[in-house]
């Protein structure tokens, strides 16, 4: 489908990019699958479950996407495609690769991920075959930002890549919430006031270092505020809205000079979207569409590019259109 370049007809805070987006979700869904049912095909990984994609971590959220391209259209091609790989019988066998080859590699990034996707499933299917991986994945999660001192939590802060704090802390709120689990919630959000809304933390995520170039895809200066959000809730709207300057606009970055930078946008409207649950700041939505409609017309950069791009950037973009139904 056509899709306008970015900020056309200077749409900004009259909400037409989000109606835009809004009426039009189901239609990129199916246009970002091509590339995910082709990875997730592919057998270049040693996972028992996990096998495609390139890596583990991709892999995961490669089937998370299917879950959720048929969850909102409810075409049976993706659930099919994504039962191929949850078989009930293998998962004692991913839990051993999980436990051993992959253990610290994928905490917290992969392990995050494994969270939504086992929650999306449970959702979707109704059966809980896959929460005993999950069930290992928050253990890991937890013990990491419990036992982390404020110096790590500072880097981590920072980290613009896998080692992500806050990334971990939203995922494990998620996950939280989806099993009404009270005292893992208050580890999250215990953390999440200590290590997230200090001074130091502050310094080391700048919300202006979201405006421009990157090497790295998390978007660190977002992401934080965005765990604050998504873990604390209401309690954190003022906070929140005081660290967003009234013009602040995050634009598209158009020439990405990386793999990684290549699906920046997709992880800045990923943040940029709890922002907007938290403060229900309607041109931090805008903002959203924005960027979801420039990178999704931009297939150069997912679809028609080499298989480094296309086995991981269009599955965030289906996390986040899938994410924007809850508005």
């Amino acid at each position: 489908m056509s899709l306008p370049a970015a900020g056309a007809g200077r749409e900004r805070g009259r909400g037409l990019s989000w109606r835009r987006l809004s009426a039009a979700r189901e239609d990129l869904l199916r246009e970002l699958s091509p590339p995910i049912l082709s990875a997730v095909g592919n057998e270049d990984t040693p996972s028992p479950l996990f096998h495609g994609c390139f890596d583990w971590h991709s892999a995961v959220h490669g089937v998370y996407s299917l879950y959720a391209i048929y969850d909102r259209t409810g075409e049976d091609l993706y659930l099919e495609a994504a039962a191929q790989h949850v078989r009930p019988e293998l998962v004692q066998d991913e839990l051993r690769y999980m436990s051993t080859a992959i253990l610290e590699e994928e905490n917290p990034y992969g392990f995050a991920w494994l969270l939504a996707l086992v929650a999306r499933q449970e959702r979707v299917t109704g059966t809980r075959e896959l929460r005993p991986l999950a069930e290992f994945a928050a253990e890991r999660v937890s013990q990491l930002v419990t036992d982390i001192d404020p110096e790590d939590a500072s880097a981590r802060v920072a980290n613009d890549a896998y080692g992500n704090l806050p990334w971990a802390l939203l995922h494990l709120a998620l996950w939280a919430r989806h099993t009404e689990d009270g005292a893992l919630l208050e580890i999250a959000q215990e953390t999440a006031r200590r290590h997230l809304q200090s001074e130091a933390a502050e310094q080391a995520s700048p919300l202006e270092a979201e405006t421009g170039d990157v090497i790295e895809f998390m978007a660190p200066g977002l992401m934080r505020l965005a765990a604050i959000g998504g873990v604390l809730g209401t309690e954190a709207r003022g906070y929140l809205r005081g660290q967003l300057p009234a013009a602040f606009e995050v634009r598209p970055l158009t020439e990405p000079t990386t793999i990684h930078a290549a699906g920046v946008n997709f992880f800045r409207a990923l943040a940029l979207w709890h922002i907007y649950r938290a403060t229900g700041l309607s041109r931090v939505r805008e903002n959203v569409a924005r960027l979801v409609l420039y990178q999704v017309g931009r297939a150069a950069l997912w679809r028609e590019s080499d298989y480094d791009h296309r086995h991981w950037i269009a599955q965030i973009g289906v996390r986040v259109i899938d994410d924007s139904y809850d508005d």
